[in-house]
């Protein structure tokens, strides 16, 4: 069991460090969040972020040497994404804002903003991290989101505790066990993100899960401690 479980972290971590990829500006534009330039800034799970304000928006440039008639501003947690802005422009160059005032009454932690613009036969698109902070460690857990994280990952946990300390009364049991591993995962990875340890991008966001399935089965499988052998 333990050798299955250093394998899949293993698998994690690769995948993690794989995803450090340079968020270059596809195009002839270039971008800035907060005035700064987002052109060679990582978007993988452990890049630097850029650490905003809680309490005031957001500000997002995209200037280009032509007509840009488009800008999209959009958030993305885990590959899932949702726009901001989208709208017509003029010029060559644009202003949004990110309203990461609202945002932070939900949940704090590490996003990926995506700003994109068109023109006439081209394209540009540019993504940064940033970090939304709040005033002290656990500021996190006082917001919905982070709640939800804790508890989802504590009736993941237990619940997979429970199922092992009755191993061998249901054939069921390391598939329901497999599951509540999953379900403590996917707490453990909204947690980290809250607490902005690790942006969680799809790999890393499956890569966790299945470390939590995989522990949970192996629970369900084997038992923990003296249940183990009461149960057989």
């Amino acid at each position: 069991m333990l050798r299955l479980v250093v394998a899949v972290f293993a698998v994690v971590v690769t995948l993690a460090l794989a995803s450090e990829a340079a968020a270059t500006v596809g195009g002839p534009c270039t971008a800035e969040i907060n005035g700064e330039d987002i052109g060679d800034r990582g978007v993988g799970a452990t890049s630097d972020p850029i650490v905003v304000p809680k309490d005031r928006p957001v500000s997002v440039t995209m200037t280009s040497e032509q007509e840009l008639e488009r800008l999209k501003v959009e958030l993305e947690f885990s590959g899932i994404r949702w726009t901001v802005h989208d709208r017509p422009s003029t010029g060559t160059s644009w202003i949004s804002d990110v309203p990461v005032d609202d945002y932070a009454d939900y949940g704090l932690g590490l996003y990926k903003v995506v700003a994109s613009s068109e023109g006439a036969d081209f394209t540009c698109e540019s993504a940064a991290l940033i970090e939304v902070g709040g005033g002290n460690a656990l500021d996190p857990l006082k917001t919905p989101v982070g709640l939800a994280g804790l508890a989802i990952a504590l009736i993941g946990s237990l619940g997979a505790l429970a199922i092992a300390v009755r191993v061998g009364r249901s054939r069921t049991s390391p598939v329901f066990a497999g599951l509540l591993g999953a379900v403590f995962g996917l707490g453990i990875v909204i947690l980290l993100q809250q607490f902005s340890a690790i942006y969680p991008t799809v790999a890393v966001t499956a890569g966790v899960v299945l470390i939590g399935a995989v522990l949970g089965f192996a629970l369900g499988l084997f038992g923990v401690g003296s249940s183990q052998g009461d149960a057989r």
